[in-house]
């Protein structure tokens, strides 16, 4: 065979491949294509019922060099400093960590893990020199052995439960409190591992975690609640030592809808006469008199689901406060109402509940006369609600927290554990879950004609 025969025969079989290959090649493609158009409409996107581009959320740091690692992220604390930083606390599964929001980057900064905490639960407050009193703790999160093997009897289950809860507690030397001064805290980059510089300033209740915080800053003393034996206590920041500790709770409940926490009020409030306001035993508003220094009951109880059974001692807790210009303070309760307190606190008033569901995880108040909430229960999505204050509006529901930038990124958050309102009207809200992100809503926007996305699925 001449050597031009071969030449052509190898020239035609090139041909031919190269034609099958453009052949694979295209029918690859609309495969993938058929592919992908299938996934899309089966995956897709539920939106928020108000302008999408009003959300976003921020990771811990950057993914994969400083970020605050899975299962330790769960953000449990939020503040906004006198500054605009947003500074938050994590609860986890090795440490808590303490973070930054700097809206001049646009970033949240890690500020290394606080060294003898793996929590820090509604536990964040700023002081009035600029520094950060933290309270520390185990993780709430942290789910709890039960016992599933046990002696029956008259309240076995609720004895038993108790003995589960207190666990984790035997030996334990007791949550503390933590100074941080952004002033040099804040200045350079913290290295991974690098812990968090903090004074440690004692140990209120031992073998307790810190469950909620208030300051007084012109007495100078820091309120506290503990879990779980739930005491109350008063720290004085002059001689860092505590100068009251009393019980809240003459009885342990369990009204859920965290089957296994104690129901212990998450939430203090200082008035401006000093008294320290929160919940206690039938679901009472309770306030601590620093005069007395007592506990005293009054008539009013917090709203929620009451039932009258044989045998059966429950009630709902307080979840959060939140105060208004007018003087007038607004409650949340772990049933899922709202209410407010008025005429000198005097007088309660039921606003209901914005979901069927229970607690509401976190509250602020936005810069449109609205108060803000997330509700949801455990292992359930979380939703954005709204109180207007002005009367007339009432509640809205905003939908779910669902951020979509794609091709970028896109999350659907579900859980959430703290709220609060940058300088500049922004909401913060702290995902809780083990791989969690800082939210950001930017009120303002109107809700779509016929209240849904159209976009949603139900809709096409």
């Amino acid at each position: 065979m001449k050597r031009s025969e071969v030449g052509g025969r190898r020239s035609e079989v090139s041909r031919v491949a190269r034609r099958a290959s453009r052949v694979l090649v295209s029918v690859s493609l609309a495969a993938f294509a058929v592919g992908v158009a299938s996934i899309a409409h089966a995956q897709k996107w539920i939106n928020p019922n108000f302008d999408a581009h009003r959300l976003d959320y921020r990771d811990l740091g950057y993914p994969d060099v400083n970020a605050i690692e899975a299962d330790n992220s769960p953000i449990t604390a939020l503040v906004t400093a006198e500054s605009g930083m947003v500074y938050g606390a994590t609860s986890g599964k090795d440490a808590a960590h303490l973070f930054l929001y700097d809206r001049a980057i646009n970033k949240v900064r890690p500020l290394g893990p606080i060294e003898g905490a793996k929590g820090v639960h509604h536990a964040l407050v700023q002081d009035s020199d600029g520094t950060l009193l933290i309270g520390g703790g185990l993780s709430m999160l942290a789910p709890v052995t039960l016992t599933q093997a046990f002696p029956g009897g008259f309240r076995a289950i609720e004895e038993q439960l108790w003995k589960d809860i207190a666990a984790p507690y035997v030996g334990y030397e007791g949550g503390r409190l933590y100074r941080y001064d952004p002033q040099t805290g804040d200045v350079g980059a913290r290295l991974p591992g690098e812990p968090c510089p903090l004074q440690v300033l004692g140990v209120p209740v031992k073998g307790n975690s810190i469950y909620a915080v208030a300051l007084d800053r012109a007495a100078r003393t820091l309120y506290g609640l503990s879990y779980p034996d739930a005491r109350f206590f008063a720290w004085d920041l002059k001689s860092n030592r505590t100068v009251a500790e009393l019980p809240l709770l003459a009885h342990k409940v369990y009204s859920g809808p965290e089957r296994h926490w104690r129901s212990v009020p998450r939430a203090l409030h200082v008035a401006a006469d000093g008294r320290v306001y929160t919940s206690g035993d039938d679901g009472r508003v309770v306030y601590y008199d620093p005069a007395a220094r007592k506990i005293v009951a009054t008539e009013m109880q917090i709203p929620g689901e009451y039932f009258e059974a044989f045998n059966y001692y429950g009630y709902p807790v307080l979840e959060a406060w939140q105060a208004a210009p007018d003087g007038t303070l607004y409650g949340a309760t772990s049933d899922g109402y709202l209410f407010r307190l008025d005429n000198g606190y005097g007088r309660l008033v039921n606003l209901g509940k914005p979901r069927l569901s229970r607690r509401v995880r976190g509250m602020t108040l936005g810069p449109d006369n609205r108060l803000y909430l997330l509700c949801g229960e455990f292992e359930e999505p979380c939703k954005l609600f709204s109180y207007g204050l002005d009367g007339e509006e009432g509640y809205r529901d905003w939908g779910g927290l669902t951020v979509d930038r794609s091709p970028y990124y896109a999350k659907r958050g579900y859980s959430f554990d703290a709220m609060t309102t940058g300088i500049d009207g922004t909401l913060f809200m702290g995902e809780s879950d083990r791989r969690a992100c800082l939210y950001l809503f930017f009120p303002g926007a109107a809700p779509f004609p016929g209240g849904f996305n159209p976009q949603n699925p139900r809709h096409n």
